[in-house]
């Protein structure tokens, strides 16, 4: 069998990538200079956002999403017994932790061990009584909220860096600082991020990610399923979540998200040799890209949460 390369960290090579062709299409400000350290710490900076906004948050904010269809499909369903039974889980459960974390710091554990395996009786109870009522609405329920994951991902893939995209990011930050020195490079940086973005899918990095597991679960002794089997049950079972709609080639995926690793290693080696394993050299480039933009960089920020 051919060795394979060690696992990279797909959505930070993804959203490297994505950065660092939106910086050639856009170029970089003049005043600035050509410093590659502190472009790298730029594409660095725009990269953890984007993680954050494009796979962190849209899952969550698509996971909500898809919860309260199904609990709007049971309700319509259950009606007024499914919200009675529903109230009666969510006390029990209430009831439970509760007693949890007073367990937990109680000096004479054995009344409370025995109150709290009581509650948990009375919680586990109430969740097959939960689960009964679900179960007739339950296909319908994975329908509708299949479809509303559906109807979301259209929407993000439709625009991907709509108006106000960057309003979070800290203000004291670098991303804010090249905003507002720079605004009409900033326009045309972020025009040429939202067509890059709108051509490549970072979601496909949670399949990436999974592609290890996967092999090893193909490769166990009595197996029934081949790696494309379970591939593709895989993306089934997560599409709807992380935004994979398609059927995906996943050997020719993997053979491209490959090649942009290489491309990110090669850009950084090129403009800041050592920016990716070496701390120092990270630090210096983050250093000189906020004090180009007269801005404290983050280490000489006060930290309220240690105070």
């Amino acid at each position: 069998m051919k060795l394979r390369p060690n696992q990279p960290f797909w959505p930070e090579v993804l959203t490297d990538w994505c950065v660092i062709k939106a910086l050639a299409r856009a170029g970089w400000p003049e005043s600035l200079g050509e410093a590659g350290g502190m472009q790298a710490a730029f594409v660095t900076e725009i990269s953890a956002y984007l993680r954050f906004r494009e796979l962190h948050l849209r899952e969550v904010e698509v996971e909500a999403r898809m919860l309260s269809a199904i609990e709007a499909v049971h309700e319509r369903s259950g009606g007024t017994a499914y919200c009675s039974v529903k109230e009666q889980f969510e006390a029990r459960q209430t009831d439970f932790l509760v007693a949890l974390g007073r367990n937990r710091h109680a000096v004479t554990r054995l009344p409370k061990v025995q109150t709290t395996q009581h509650l948990q009786l009375q919680l586990r109870k109430c969740e097959m009584e939960l689960t009964a009522y679900r179960h007739p609405a339950a296909a319908a329920a994975q329908e509708v909220a299949g479809q509303t994951a559906t109807a979301y991902w259209h929407a993000i893939t439709a625009s991907r860096v709509r108006e106000g995209f960057f309003a979070d990011v800290p203000v004291n930050g670098a991303i804010a600082g090249m905003r507002a020195r720079f605004d009409l490079w900033w326009a045309v940086f972020v025009r040429s991020l939202g067509h890059v973005l709108r051509q490549a899918n970072l979601s496909y990095a949670r399949l990436l990610e999974a592609l290890p597991q996967l092999r090893a679960a193909a490769a166990r002794p009595g197996q029934k399923f081949v790696l494309t089997a379970l591939v593709q049950e895989w993306r089934e079972e997560n599409g709807a979540r992380f935004g994979l709609l398609k059927d995906v080639h996943f050997p020719v995926l993997e053979k491209r998200a490959l090649g942009k690793c290489q491309e990110v290693e090669a850009w950084f080696d090129h403009h800041a040799p050592g920016y990716k394993c070496d701390p120092a050299v990270r630090d210096a480039a983050t250093q000189a890209l906020y004090f180009a933009l007269d801005r404290m960089p983050p280490e000489y920020c006060q930290r309220y949460g240690n105070n």
